[in-house]
């Protein structure tokens, strides 16, 4: 049913300061390639996102991968499986099916991995301000051929904020096989940052995906 052809491979672990490298990596805009490397994993991802029936066009678009005839003949087979239907008005993902489940799952890993994060500083004893991602994981437009560093800052007072850090970072890396540079900070660094109207500031702000805390822990960035 899907295309196993390429398997994951791993590599011994590196670390570089707080940027932690495996050799296997999760494409971040589209996760669920790690597992269905074909255009299936795109097709399957765009189809789970939705119950409503979609056309050969908007799938397409919504897969962001192959061509238009790639995609229509992936959807012909998969229909031809049983795992999506063609109904007026398009296609759709056949929720009834065993597979299913599994299909909704691998299309929610970037969700599972902000929830895995929020989860692991949940059991800090000192809650940080401010938790997020930023960079290409953010935005979800990475790729497992460029640099797929998955970027967090942790703003916290924290006093064993470095060590929080590097482990949130190792466990990012196991949970996704990418490196992962967490970056800590404190209030009062924040703070000089702003006065020094650093660029990386007005980044964050901009990209950043809140996951625990509050953005005001940036404060405002001119």
């Amino acid at each position: 049913m899907f295309d196993f052809s390429h398997a994951v491979r791993y590599s011994a672990p590196r670390a570089v300061d707080r940027t932690l490298e495996m050799g296997g990596v999760m494409d971040v805009s589209m996760p669920i390639t790690t597992v269905v490397p074909s255009l299936d994993g795109p097709v399957l991802a765009a189809l789970a996102a939705t119950a409503t029936p979609m056309g050969l066009a908007t799938v397409h678009a919504r897969a962001g991968r192959g061509s238009k005839s790639g995609v229509r003949s992936v959807l012909l087979r998969m229909v031809d499986e049983g795992l999506v239907l063609e109904v007026p008005g398009g296609y759709l993902l056949n929720r009834d099916h065993l597979a299913a489940p599994a299909v909704e799952l691998l299309a929610a890993l970037h969700g599972e991995l902000v929830s895995r994060i929020r989860d692991a500083v949940d059991e800090w004893p000192t809650l940080p301000s401010l938790v997020g991602m930023f960079g290409s994981a953010a935005r979800r437009d990475g790729d497992a051929d460029s640099d797929s560093d998955i970027d967090v800052l942790v703003v916290s007072d924290d006093s064993d904020l470095d060590d929080r850090v590097d482990e949130l970072a190792e466990q990012i890396r196991r949970w996704t096989g990418n490196r992962a540079q967490v970056i800590g900070r404190t209030p009062k660094e924040i703070a000089r940052l702003r006065r020094a109207k650093e660029p990386i500031l007005a980044e964050w702000t901009r990209d950043l995906v809140v996951i625990a805390g509050e953005r005001a822990a940036l404060g405002k960035v001119a």
